[in-house]
């Protein structure tokens, strides 16, 4: 079957919308290098069914973690990416076996509940963080590896233990956008061997949100560079906090669907 270029059914203003949506994501993601996919998937998810919204937020992805991750892979600290990894595999293949069988609700109440309470920790004061010990890379990478898998939204969790482990601001958004990378294309190759990703009305809104994309990573570089340490995790933590009542809102909806 022929690829037919064509937009969602959407109306006008949803479709208006959109744009908006994809820039204040990647402009998120480019001050902090991460968020871009909790800010898109439950605002998304209003619009399109959660198959649609989590590939098509990953497409984007696709594109601005490499991108990211490349420039600044001079700041990268691979030993706490290599810390990752093992874990953030286990949690993607027990995050693909829940997709199947896990109610989606209750995992969205959990996430959301989760970000929640971490966003309202860090806003509620300055304090010192404690230092991570290396092997809580495990129940954070299993952890944000699951969520990753069912809703694209592993970020806060991988960002809670890296902020834990990471003092230089410019080192923790260099790392967790290489931990994204990773996880992004491991999803990407999922949702390819899947299909999900062979969508014509996926694949032409991904098409036209690449401009937009790349703005919003332009503007959140500027945006990085104006602010201190403590004002990247505060912007961290108020994202948290609002997209973690997104999620609960989310996960009520579907309780009562």
């Amino acid at each position: 079957m022929p690829f037919v270029p064509s937009l969602p059914d959407l109306p006008w203003y949803a479709l208006a919308a959109i744009p908006l949506i994809v820039l204040i994501a990647y402009t998120i993601f480019g001050a902090t290098g991460f968020g871009s996919s909790i800010v898109e998937v439950p605002v998304l998810a209003h619009l399109f069914p959660l198959t649609f919204a989590v590939p098509l937020a990953t497409s984007l992805d696709a594109f601005a973690a490499p991108a990211t991750s490349l420039r600044l892979r001079h700041l990268v600290l691979w030993r706490e990416v290599l810390r990752l990894l093992p874990p953030i595999l286990l949690g993607v293949s027990l995050g693909g076996t829940l997709l199947l069988t896990m109610p989606r609700a209750p995992a969205t109440l959990a996430l959301g509940i989760f970000v929640t309470v971490y966003g309202t920790y860090v806003l509620a004061g300055p304090r010192a963080l404690r230092r991570a010990p290396a092997w809580a890379a495990w129940p954070f990478g299993t952890f944000g590896g699951m969520f990753s898998a069912i809703f694209g939204t592993g970020g806060p969790i991988f960002m809670v233990f890296l902020s834990a482990r990471i003092a230089d601001k410019a080192a923790l958004r260099a790392t967790s956008a290489a931990v994204v990378t990773f996880i992004v294309w491991t999803r990407f190759i999922v949702f390819a061997v899947t299909g999900l990703l062979f969508n014509a009305k996926l694949v032409t809104l991904a098409v036209l949100m690449l401009p937009v994309m790349a703005l919003g990573l332009r503007l959140g570089n500027h945006l990085h560079h104006t602010l201190s340490r403590a004002g990247v995790l505060r912007l961290i933590a108020v994202m948290l906090v609002v997209n973690g009542t997104a999620l609960v809102l989310r996960a009520i909806e579907l309780m009562r669907a």
